[in-house]
């Protein structure tokens, strides 16, 4: 009996301990609803190296239409380091462009993209930016399109996380960093059609799905990971990393040790009636929500708020508020809420008594009639014990 109480104590000192990284910043972020669960000097900008190319091929499939025909711009042939040996001239379809950045990490690849939706790569980084900044990244500023080391090209692990997170909501994009090989169709450097994935963990472990390695040397190794284990998906975020592999897979192991799924809340079900001033509102979420709770917390209890106003007029279907989840920590995750069902609340009876005007009429003619027939009776007998006295006088 000792011996499991100890096993079971120095088991859950593992859990509650800090996950060991060697990184100089890193991030544990929830998928679904951006909430860190880990981090590490999270907001301290640093170079991004190639995961720099997570946002040039979101901004690619957002901008682009697959099938559009990417052309090698004058100079194409210069850019440095990982390529793609793209010609001046070369056409590569967009689809086959993203395999090219994201699986070779092709730097030559990424000036072709921005010069091919923005025109050129100073109207590109603009665009790289303004959507940085609508995932919640505050802390970026990009200055090219590929991560080639730049004094002024930094963001931070966080806003890596939150970028990682956004473009995993998409599915070509999905599909294209899961990949480990793929052959792209391209009109001159025909005899280099193979794309290989220079991220090695996808080899590794099953539940991998992505997304970016990344390196230079004043970044260091970085890597912007995503797995998805026990119906959930983690991203993970590590900046000039001394083992980048054992970082991810450390945050990994720490995150699904330490946290389940909490009970989903379906779409269109409901989570029951809700009173709202004279109204019975029968309310469900407008689309799933879940948070992720510790594995011996309860699951949070779902709550309705209300839009401050709403209209007299509520049909089912109408957006009515928000549904929120709340775990132990504080941690909110909502979704809008929508009525399935609307009823008029029934009046209470004491409310009813006591607001309905006929009883208090009525109780109010009674007291007038009783103080009439008082004064009237009244009245008579000082009548009558006038007329007494005045006969009973001697004449």
């Amino acid at each position: 009996m000792i011996f499991s109480l100890v096993a079971a104590f120095v088991g859950s000192m593992s859990v509650l301990a800090p996950p060991d990284i060697s990184a100089k910043s890193a991030v544990l972020m929830d998928a679904e609803n951006g909430r860190v669960l880990w981090c590490k000097d999270p907001d301290t900008p640093r170079y991004p190296a190639s995961t720099t190319k997570i946002m040039t091929a979101l901004l690619l499939i957002e901008r682009a239409k697959l099938d559009d025909m990417i052309v090698g711009p004058p100079g194409i042939d210069q850019v440095g380091e990982a390529s793609m040996h793209m010609k001046v001239g070369e056409k590569v379809p967009a689809r086959d462009m993203l395999y090219a950045m994201m699986l070779r990490s092709a730097n030559d690849g990424c000036v072709a993209v921005a010069t091919h939706v923005a025109g050129s790569v100073p109207a590109f980084v603009n665009l790289m930016n303004q959507r940085a900044k609508e995932c919640g990244a505050t802390h970026t500023t990009f200055n090219n399109p590929n991560g080639l080391n730049d004094p002024f090209h930094t963001t931070t692990a966080r806003d890596l996380a939150l970028m990682g997170r956004e473009a995993m909501r998409n599915p070509v994009f999905r599909e294209v960093v899961r990949t480990p090989k793929y052959q792209i169709s391209r009109t001159i450097n025909v005899k280099d059609k193979w794309m290989k994935t220079r991220n090695k963990w996808l080899k590794k472990d099953p539940t991998a799905d992505g997304i970016k390695t990344g390196y230079t040397v004043p970044a260091g190794h970085c890597y912007v990971g995503s797995a998805t284990r026990q119906g959930f998906r983690l991203i993970t975020v590590v900046l000039d990393s001394d083992h980048w592999q054992q970082d991810h897979q450390n945050l990994l192991r720490w995150g699904y040790e330490r946290f389940v799924k909490s009970t989903k809340l379906e779409a269109n079900r409901s989570i029951g009636e809700r009173r709202v001033g004279a109204r019975i509102l029968d309310v469900a979420p407008a689309a799933p929500l879940y948070v992720l709770r510790r594995k011996h917390a309860n699951d949070p209890m779902p709550f309705f708020e209300p839009t401050p106003s709403l209209p007299n007029e509520i049909k089912p279907g109408d957006t009515v508020g928000k549904i929120v989840l709340r775990d132990d920590s504080g941690f909110r995750a909502e979704q809008e809420a929508i009525a399935l069902r609307v009823e008029n609340a029934p009046v209470p009876a004491a409310q009813a008594k006591k607001s309905s005007p006929l009883p208090q009429a009525a109780f109010a003619a009674v007291l007038l009639g009783g103080l009439m027939f008082y004064r009237s009776r009244t009245r008579k007998t000082i009548q009558k014990k006038t007329v007494r006295r005045v006969s009973s006088r001697p004449r």
